[in-house]
C-alpha cells in the first residue's frame, strides 16, 4: 500500500473574497481592514498607524476606490497634527457591510459551521433531488411534503439557516431553491433587489412566494405584558432571538434601530440592555418551543408558528417571502414545487389551519414573466 505523506497532514481550507465591478477590483480583505480601521479611529493617519501602513497607502487606496465606483465613500477633512478627521459616507458604511456580509457567508460555508448537518444525506454524499436552503417556513415544509407523497422515489432536504445562507447556497450552487426575505433599505422592497445587487441576473431568476406576517410570540394571556418593541428593554423580559443572517433578526434590528433614533442612542446601547438578545435560534419553531417551555418570556417569529403552537402574538411587521432558483429551471422537481405552491387546493389547505400567510395572484410565478 502507497504511503500518502498527505494523510498525516491536517489542511485547512482557505478562501479569499473580493467585490469588483467587471474587471476592476473594488474591495477584498485589505480594503475592508482600513475601511473598518477608518471607521472606528476617526483618522486616516490613526487607521494607518493601527494597520501598519502609511498614510499615503491608505489615502491612495481609499481614492482608487471612489474612482472606481465613483462615489464618495470616506468623508475626509485634512490638517492638524492627526491628519485631519475622517468617516465612512453612507456609501462607504454600504460597501463595508455588503463585503463583511459575504465574507461571513462564504466563510461559514467553507468551513462547514452553518450547515454543518446540511449537505451530507443520510444515504451518503449523493446529493438529493432537492435542495432547499434558507429561512425556515412551515409552508415550504408543507410543500416538501405534499412533493414527496407525490414523487415516494425523491429524495429532498431543507435547511434552515436563514435567507443570508440561503443567499449563499445559490451563489455556491448549493441548493436548488433558496427562501429568502431579505429588505433592502434603500430601494424599500423585498428580495428583489438581491438578484442586481449580487450580479445573480444572468444566472439566477426570483419566484414571487407570498407574505408572511412576522410577531412577537407570547405564553397566552400576555403575562408579562408585552406590547411592543420597547419592552425588550426591561429587565424582567427575556428574549429568544434567531441566528444571525436570518431576515427576522434583520427585521429585529431595523425596528431596534428605529428606536434609536427615537431615543437619540446608539443601537449598541440598547442591544446590551435586552436579555437574550445574543441567543441564536435556527428556526422559527425553536422561538415557539422557547417561549413555550418558559426558558423566554418573548419571541420574535411567524404568526403562522405562533398559531401552531398555541400561542399569542404581537403583529410585528408583514413581509414577502420569495425564492431564489436556478434561471432554467432545469430539475423537475422545482418546477413540481412550485406548481404545489400555485395550486388552489393547496392555498386552501395551508390558509385552513394556520394565520399569518396571505398568497398572492403571482405566488410560484416567476418576477417579470
Amino acid at each position: 500500500m502507497k504511503w500518502d505523506p498527505l494523510k498525516r497532514l491536517k489542511l485547512d481550507p482557505s478562501y479569499t473574497v473580493s467585490l469588483g465591478l467587471g474587471s476592476r477590483r473594488v474591495i477584498g480583505q485589505l480594503e475592508a481592514q482600513i475601511l473598518r480601521a477608518i471607521d472606528q479611529t476617526g483618522s486616516f493617519s490613526e487607521a494607518a498607524r493601527t494597520l501598519g501602513l502609511s498614510y499615503a497607502f491608505l489615502w491612495n487606496r481609499i481614492s482608487k476606490i471612489e474612482r472606481t465606483v465613483n462615489q464618495k465613500i470616506v468623508a475626509r477633512e485634512r490638517g492638524g497634527t492627526k491628519g485631519g478627521r475622517a468617516e465612512l459616507t453612507t456609501q462607504g458604511k454600504s460597501l463595508l457591510h455588503t463585503y463583511s456580509e459575504l465574507d461571513s457567508r462564504v466563510h461559514r460555508f467553507v468551513m462547514g459551521n452553518a450547515l454543518a448537518e446540511g449537505y451530507v444525506p443520510h444515504s451518503g454524499r449523493v446529493r438529493p433531488n432537492l435542495s432547499f436552503v434558507g429561512s425556515h417556513c412551515i409552508v415550504v415544509e408543507k410543500i416538501l411534503q405534499s412533493l414527496h407523497l407525490d414523487n415516494p422515489r425523491m429524495t429532498y432536504q431543507m435547511v434552515n439557516v436563514g435567507s443570508w445562507a440561503g443567499l449563499t447556497a445559490i451563489m455556491l450552487r448549493e441548493a436548488d431553491i433558496a427562501g429568502v426575505h431579505i429588505f433592502d433599505e434603500a430601494e424599500s422592497r423585498y428580495n428583489e433587489p438581491l438578484l442586481s445587487k449580487y450580479w445573480l441576473s444572468h444566472t439566477c431568476t426570483l419566484v414571487r412566494g407570498y407574505k408572511r406576517q412576522q410577531c412577537f410570540m407570547i405564553r397566552k394571556g400576555n403575562p408579562k405584558k408585552i406590547r411592543g418593541v420597547e419592552d425588550l428593554l426591561r429587565h424582567a423580559v427575556k428574549l429568544a432571538n434567531r441566528n444571525l443572517g436570518s431576515g427576522t433578526r434583520i427585521l429585529l434590528d431595523r425596528k431596534l434601530q428605529e428606536l434609536a433614533r427615537r431615543k437619540d442612542v446608539r443601537l449598541d446601547s440598547l442591544t446590551t440592555r435586552i436579555r437574550g438578545y445574543d441567543s441564536q435560534m435556527m428556526t422559527h419553531r425553536d422561538i415557539a418551543i422557547a417561549v413555550a417551555s418558559r426558558r423566554a418570556d418573548v419571541g420574535v417569529g411567524l404568526t403562522s408558528v405562533a398559531t401552531e403552537m398555541g400561542l399569542d402574538s404581537i403583529p410585528l411587521a408583514e413581509e414577502l417571502y420569495d425564492f431564489l432558483v436556478e434561471k432554467r429551471l432545469r430539475n423537475p422537481y422545482v418546477r413540481g414545487f412550485f406548481d404545489i405552491l400555485k395550486s388552489k387546493r393547496f392555498q386552501g389547505q395551508i390558509k385552513s389551519f394556520t394565520s399569518g400567510i396571505g398568497f398572492l395572484k403571482e405566488s410560484g410565478r416567476i418576477l417579470g414573466q
